[in-house]
Order: structure tokens, then C-alpha cells, then sequence
């Protein structure tokens, strides 16, 4: 899927776009930011900025820090977010991505749905391709983390702690029995994951399974990931980057739409 922000060749120009460009820079800062500084990223003049963040003040949605022109968040953007995502369905949002890459690549791709309290992980959508599958795929059951790209994915960008808590309660892989690696050569793996954006894994969860998968970000961090699911001879080995690239774009897409804040590095060192 592609935004229209990201297809124009220039940026909407009217005065209803400029306050929402405002309004979502100033959401997208990392604390307050200054009226300057919005301007810059926004190609505005600082006057056409600062009268912006005047209407939106005086509304709510935006507070000032004083005297020092730096703007944050106000009271009534939080009131309208929340209840905006009080009535967000998670995987409905994720269905039409699902369905675009099921397309694109004619294969099976799913959305893994993040279970923090499990520490598991469901595939909670699914949209097949024109090709069979030669193995079953269950939903809704909870999955390990530590096994398959989909897992993996997610494992990768969770916090130090956490990560070693879910290998403390992780078994044998489904498909073939075999242990964990040690632990140090999982985190090597984990931190490569985070570097190239996207997981591969070959008959950890299923016999004779290949996946590709990306993870998908909400505010709080880590909520799940699309994953591309075939047989491990299906591909040939130099096509893997580029649709684990393809699927990494549409992750970081459903990622915007939940709210992550496109500043935060996901693939900082642990």
C-alpha cells in the first residue's frame, strides 16, 4: 500500500493541510519541538508555522512551553487519539497489506499477532496466493518466538530482558526437535535480524517451510509482523532479499498507520 504523501511530487499546499502537517510533525517529535525547526522540516515559513500552532493551541491540541516557542501535545489531541485507537482493530488494519503482498509474490502471507503476556505470538490474518501450500497453517494458537522468521521478528526487538526471559521458557523447535542454539549465538542472529530489517527461517516451525518476516511497530513498540510463508524450495536463494525488502516497506507502512514514531531506531545495539 502507498500513501499519497509518499506519491505526490509536492506537498498539499491548502490551509487545511498545512494545520494537519503541523499536527502531525508536532505528534511526531520526540518531546516538544520549536517553531523553527518545523518550519525546516516542513518547507513552511516560520510566521505561516507559528499561526498554525496559535489556532491549534487555543483548541488544545497543542501546547506551548512557555516563552521558549517549543510546542508539544496538548490535552485534546490525547482525548481524540484515544479514543481513535479505542476503536482501531488491530488486525483489520493489517488485512489489506496481508493481501497486497499475497498478491505481489502469489504466495501465502500472514499477520503474526504479538501476545506480550504469552510471550507467543498468533497469526491472527491470512491471504493465500494462487499457489498450494503443501503444510497447515493454524491460527489464533499461540506460537514460540524463538523458532521461525515470524518469531523471530518480533523476539528480535524486544527488550534485552525480556528476549532472555522468553528463551529462559522456550523449547525444541516444532518441526524438527532440535534445541535452542546457545544463547549467545541466538542474540547474534537477533541483532542481524535487526540490522537487515527482515527474519528467514527454513523447517523451524514447519517441515520444509520457508519465512520471510518484518516487524511491525505500534507506539509502545514491537505489535507483530507480516510474514511470507512457502515451501523452502520455491524461491531461488537470490530473490530472498529482495522480497524480505518488499515486505519490510509494507511493515514500516502498517507501522505508520498504528502510530510508531518514524524517529525511533528499531535496530539499535543491545
Amino acid at each position: 500500500m502507498t500513501r499519497r504523501s509518499e506519491t505526490s511530487e509536492t506537498p498539499p499546499t491548502g490551509t487545511v493541510a498545512r494545520t494537519v502537517r503541523v499536527l502531525a510533525a508536532v505528534a511526531d517529535a520526540d518531546g516538544t519541538v520549536g517553531v523553527g525547526k518545523l518550519a525546516e522540516r516542513l518547507g513552511l515559513a516560520t510566521s505561516t508555522v507559528h499561526r498554525i500552532l496559535q489556532l491549534l493551541r487555543q483548541e488544545g491540541f497543542v501546547q506551548g512551553e512557555g516563552d521558549t516557542r517549543q510546542y508539544g501535545i496538548g490535552p485534546e489531541y490525547y482525548r481524540v487519539a484515544a479514543r481513535v485507537v479505542s476503536s482501531v482493530d488491530l488486525v483489520d488494519l493489517a488485512r489489506p497489506y496481508v493481501r497486497e503482498l499475497a498478491t505481489r509474490f502469489d504466495e501465502t502471507v500472514l499477520f503474526g499477532l504479538h501476545i506480550p503476556a504469552s510471550r507467543a505470538l498468533s497469526f491472527a490474518a491470512r491471504a493465500d496466493g494462487g499457489q498450494a501450500l503443501q503444510y497447515r497453517i493454524e491460527m489464533n494458537r499461540p506460537l514460540a518466538l524463538a523458532w521461525g522468521a515470524s518469531g523471530k521478528a518480533v523476539l528480535a526487538h524486544l527488550p534485552l530482558q525480556e528476549i532472555l526471559v522468553t528463551l529462559e521458557h522456550e523449547g525444541p523447535a516444532p518441526a524438527s526437535g532440535m534445541p535452542l542454539p546457545a544463547q549467545d549465538e541466538l542474540l547474534a542472529e537477533l541483532k542481524r535480524i535487526r540490522k537487515v530489517g527482515y527474519a528467514v527461517s527454513e523447517a523451524e516451525k514447519l517441515p520444509a517451510a520457508r519465512g520471510i518476516a518484518a516487524p511491525v511497530f505500534g507506539p509502545s513498540g514491537v505489535m507483530g509482523c507480516l510474514v511470507l510463508t512457502c515451501p523452502k524450495d520455491r524461491f531461488p536463494k537470490d530473490s530472498i532479499q529482495s522480497i524480505g525488502a518488499e515486505i519490510v516497506t509494507q511493515a514500516q507502512e502498517l507501522s505508520r498507520e498504528l502510530g510508531a514514531d518514524p524517529h525511533t531506531k528499531h535496530d539499535k545495539e543491545r
